[in-house]
C-alpha cells in the first residue's frame, strides 16, 4: 500500500526538517530517558501541523541498536491514510531515526500464549493482552467484516471506566495491525468472561481468525467451497 509515490507535502517537509534538525536530542530522550516527555510534546506539536489526528509511537530496532523508528498511525482513519503514507516517503536519510507507515500486526504472539507479557499500564487500569479472549460474534462475507466479543476477567470491575472500550480497541489494533483494523474489524464489544471452561479464541489469534475467513471467502468466489 506504501508503494505508490504521493505528491509531496510541504506540512511534512517540515516536520522531517525539524526532526532531522534534532535527531540528537530525540536520540537521547528515548533512549536515555532524557527529557523524554517534552520531546513527545514537541513531536505531537509538529505532526498537528500535518494533521490534528495523527500520532506516533516509538519503537526501536532489534537489529539496529542505537536507533529508533517512528510509528505512524491514524487509528485506522482511511481518510487519513495519505498523509501517513507522506510521513514514511518523505522521511529523509537520517542516522538514528527511522519512518515506518502505519501500525503493524504482531509477528511474534509467542509471550501472549504463554502468558509471560508484561501488563498494559493504562490511565486507570492495567490489562494483561495474554489473559484477553474473544467470540466471533457476526462475519459479513461481502465487506469482510467482523463483529467481536472480548471477554474480560475482572470486566464487571473494570466496566465503570470511560476509557476501557478505547483501550481495548487500541489493544486490538496493535494485534492486527493499522490497515487490517480500517478493512475488517466492524464492532467491537465487551464482556465478563464466564467461570468455567470455554472455547473462546486468544485475543492474539485474531489475525489468523482474520486470514481464516478471508481465504474462506477467495475460495467460495473460485467456486472450490
Amino acid at each position: 500500500m506504501t508503494n505508490a509515490k504521493l505528491p509531496s507535502r510541504p506540512q511534512v517537509t517540515r516536520f522531517w526538517n525539524w526532526v532531522q534538525k534534532n535527531e540528537p536530542q530525540i536520540v537521547n530522550a528515548f533512549l536515555l530517558g532524557l527529557q523524554t516527555d517534552a520531546v513527545y510534546f514537541q513531536i505531537r506539536k509538529r505532526l498537528r501541523a500535518v494533521s490534528k489526528r495523527i500520532d506516533f509511537i516509538i519503537a526501536f530496532p532489534p537489529k539496529s541498536p542505537g536507533s529508533l523508528r517512528l510509528v505512524f498511525t491514524c487509528f485506522g482513519r482511511a481518510s487519513l491514510f495519505d498523509k501517513i503514507i507522506a510521513l514514511e516517503q518523505q522521511a529523509p536519510p537520517l542516522r538514528y531515526i527511522g519512518a515506518q507507515a502505519f501500525i503493524q500486526p504482531l509477528t511474534d504472539i509467542s509471550e501472549f500464549l504463554n502468558g509471560s507479557d508484561l501488563p498494559v499500564i493504562c490511565p486507570n487500569f492495567e490489562i494483561k493482552i495474554s489473559s484477553l479472549v474473544l467470540s466471533l460474534e457476526n462475519y459479513n462475507i461481502a465487506s469482510q467484516q467482523l463483529k467481536i466479543k472480548v471477554y474480560l476477567t475482572h470486566y464487571d470491575v473494570l466496566r465503570h471506566f470511560e476509557d476501557l472500550k478505547t483501550e481495548i480497541e487500541w489493544i486490538v489494533l496493535l494485534i492486527v495491525g493499522e490497515i487490517a483494523y480500517c478493512r475488517h474489524i466492524k464492532a467491537i464489544e465487551l464482556s465478563q468472561l464466564p467461570l468455567g471452561p470455554n472455547s473462546f479464541l486468544p485475543l492474539v489469534e485474531l489475525v489468523d481468525l482474520i486470514e481464516s475467513l478471508s481465504g474462506m471467502d477467495s475460495r467460495r468466489k473460485m467456486g472450490s467451497v
